[in-house]
C-alpha cells in the first residue's frame, strides 16, 4: 500500500489565539482525487496552507510521501492572484493612460517564470486559451484570465500534487465551462487533485471522494452527487440596514446617460458605440465575456478612468468635463471590487475600511466623529460583524471582507451602488446574505445598483435591466440592453 500523499496528525493551527484546526488528523491518499467543500471560514483555506508549508501548525504533525517535498505540490489560489498583483504594482499608475511606458510582468514571463519556452509551453497555453494575451501585462487582463495565468504556471511546474482553491469563481460562462472541461481531465489524470470549494455545483461529477469541512472539522464523506442533493438553500438576509432616504430624483430624467461612448487602450479597442441610460426606478446587471471591458464601462461612470472626457458621458444630469471634481464624482458613488481586496486596506482596522467609505478614500487619512461611529457601528451589528471592529481587515476570511467592502461602499448611502463581481469568494450563506442586502438596499434607500456577475444564480432579485456587453462589428463590445 502505498504511502499517503500528505498525512497529519493531532494538528492544531491557531489564528492569533482561536484555532482554526484543533486535534486534527487527516490524510491525503496516494493518487487520490479528492473535494472539500466547506463555507468561509471553515478551514479548507488554512489546510492547504499547512500542506503547502506556508503555515505552520503550533501542534501536531505532518508527513509527507518518502521523498516528496510540500513545494512539489503547487496551490492556486485567489492570494496567488493577490501576491501576483502586488508583486507588480510599482507600474500601476500607468494602468489607464494611453502613454504607458511599461507593462510590467507579461502573462508569458509569468507562466514561464525565467524557464525556457518548449512545445508543452505552447499547447498548455492554446488549452486555456491564454495563447493570445501572452505579451500582455499581467495588471491589464481580467480576474478569470489571471486565473488561467496561474494554472498555466502550475501545470508547466509538473507538480507532484495540484490543489485547486475555487476555480470557477470569477470566470464567465464560456471560461467556467473550460475550467469544468479541463477538471475533468485532472480527473481523469494520474495527477492527484485537491479541490477546495464552497459550492458544491462546482465539484466534478466524477470526483467521487467529497468530504464536507464545518469549523475545523471533517464531518462527512460523500459522492459529489450527494453532496449536491444535501446542498439547501440558505435564508436571504433579512436585517435592518441603516441606510438614509437619499435624492428625489425625477422619474424620467436618466442618472446615467452615455451616448456613442468609445474606448481604445494602446491602439486596442475596447468599447464601441455604448448607448445607454439608467433611471432612477432601474436596477442594473452588467454582464460579459471576462475581458470584454466590463470594469473598463464602470470606471468612466466613477471617475475611474479618464477616457470618458471629450465623450457624452452624463451623470446625474451633468456631462462629464464641466467642471466637476473627481471627488464630487466619487461622492455619487459606493464602490465595491475585489482590486479593492486584493491590493488594498491590508492592516488597517476593519471600523476604519467602513470609515474611509465616508471620505472615498483607500485607507483612512480624516478622523470621523461620534455620529459617524454610530453609524459604523450599525453597520458592523447589521452584517453581525460588530465584535470584529477592532480586527485588522486582513485577518477576517475572505467572505467577512466582503461583507466589510459592501458596509463601506453603503456607510454613505451612495445614489448608485457599483457592486463588480461581489459574490466571489463566498459561501453559500454569506452570498445569500450579501444578495438579500443587496435587494434590501435597493427597497428601502434610493440607491440605485449597478451589479456586474457571470453567474445569473447570483444576480440580486432587484435587478430590471441588463446590459451584456457582446462583440461589436467595429471592433471591441457594444451594449445590447434589455429591461425586465
Amino acid at each position: 500500500m502505498q504511502e499517503p500523499i500528505v498525512r497529519m496528525h493531532q494538528l492544531r493551527f491557531a489564528h492569533l489565539i482561536d484555532p482554526v484546526l484543533d486535534d486534527f488528523s487527516w490524510e491525503w491518499p496516494a493518487g487520490q482525487h479528492l473535494a472539500i467543500l466547506g463555507g468561509n471560514g471553515c478551514g479548507k483555506t488554512t489546510l492547504a496552507g499547512l500542506i503547502t508549508d506556508q503555515l505552520r501548525p503550533n501542534r501536531g504533525e505532518i508527513h509527507y510521501a518518502n521523498h516528496l517535498s510540500p513545494n512539489e505540490i503547487y496551490l492556486v489560489s485567489f492570494d496567488q492572484h493577490r501576491q501576483l498583483m502586488e508583486h507588480d504594482r510599482r507600474f500601476d499608475d500607468s494602468e489607464n493612460r494611453a502613454d504607458a511606458f511599461d507593462m510590467g510582468t507579461t502573462v508569458h514571463q509569468a507562466i514561464l517564470q525565467d524557464k525556457p519556452e518548449d512545445t508543452r509551453f505552447t499547447e498548455l497555453s492554446k488549452r486555456l486559451g491564454i495563447d493570445h494575451i501572452l505579451d500582455q501585462g499581467i495588471r491589464f487582463i481580467s480576474t478569470g484570465e489571471s486565473r488561467k495565468t496561474l494554472l498555466a504556471r502550475a501545470l508547466l511546474s509538473e507538480p507532484a500534487a495540484l490543489i485547486l482553491d475555487n476555480p470557477l469563481e470569477g470566470l464567465d460562462k464560456n471560461a467556467q465551462q473550460e475550467m469544468r472541461q479541463l477538471m475533468d481531465e485532472l480527473v481523469a489524470s494520474p495527477l492527484p487533485l485537491l479541490l477546495l470549494v464552497k459550492d458544491a455545483d462546482d465539484i466534478p461529477d466524477a470526483l467521487d471522494d467529497v468530504q464536507i469541512m464545518d469549523a475545523g472539522k471533517i464531518i462527512r464523506h460523500c459522492s459529489s452527487a450527494e453532496a449536491k442533493q444535501s446542498q439547501q438553500q440558505r435564508p436571504h438576509f433579512s436585517k435592518p440596514l441603516p441606510i438614509k432616504r437619499g435624492d428625489n430624483w425625477p422619474a424620467d430624467q436618466a442618472l446615467i446617460e452615455l451616448n456613442d461612448v468609445s474606448v481604445n487602450f494602446r491602439g486596442k479597442q475596447v468599447l464601441s458605440n455604448i448607448n445607454w441610460q439608467l433611471l432612477p426606478h432601474q436596477h442594473c446587471c452588467i454582464s460579459g465575456p471576462n475581458g470584454a471591458g466590463k470594469s473598463t464601462l464602470l470606471g468612466l461612470l466613477c471617475g475611474e478612468n479618464d477616457k470618458a472626457w471629450g465623450q457624452q458621458v452624463k451623470l446625474f444630469g451633468k456631462a462629464r468635463g464641466s467642471g466637476e471634481s473627481i471627488w464630487q464624482i466619487k461622492e455619487k458613488f459606493g464602490l465595491l471590487n475585489t482590486s479593492l481586496q486584493l491590493n488594498h486596506l491590508k492592516r488597517i482596522k476593519v471600523i476604519d475600511v467602513i470609515a474611509s467609505g465616508l471620505f472615498d478614500s483607500v485607507g483612512l487619512y480624516n478622523n470621523y466623529g461620534d455620529a459617524q461611529r454610530q453609524q459604523l457601528l450599525a453597520w458592523l451589528d447589521a452584517f453581525d460583524l460588530l465584535h470584529e471592529r477592532e480586527q485588522r481587515f486582513d485577518r477576517l476570511s475572505f467572505g467577512q471582507q466582503r461583507m466589510i467592502l459592501l458596509a463601506r461602499a453603503m456607510v454613505k448611502s451612495p445614489p448608485i451602488l457599483i457592486l463588480d463581481e461581489p459574490c466571489i469568494g463566498l459561501d453559500g450563506e454569506q452570498k445569500a446574505r450579501l444578495l438579500g442586502a443587496v435587494d434590501h438596499i435597493a427597497a428601502q434607500g434610493d440607491t440605485r445598483i449597478l451589479f456586474v456577475s457571470h453567474r445569473s444564480e447570483d444576480i440580486p432579485d432587484c435587478i430590471n435591466q441588463f446590459l451584456e456587453l457582446v462583440p461589436s462589428e467595429a471592433g471591441g463590445y457594444t451594449a445590447k440592453i434589455e429591461e425586465r
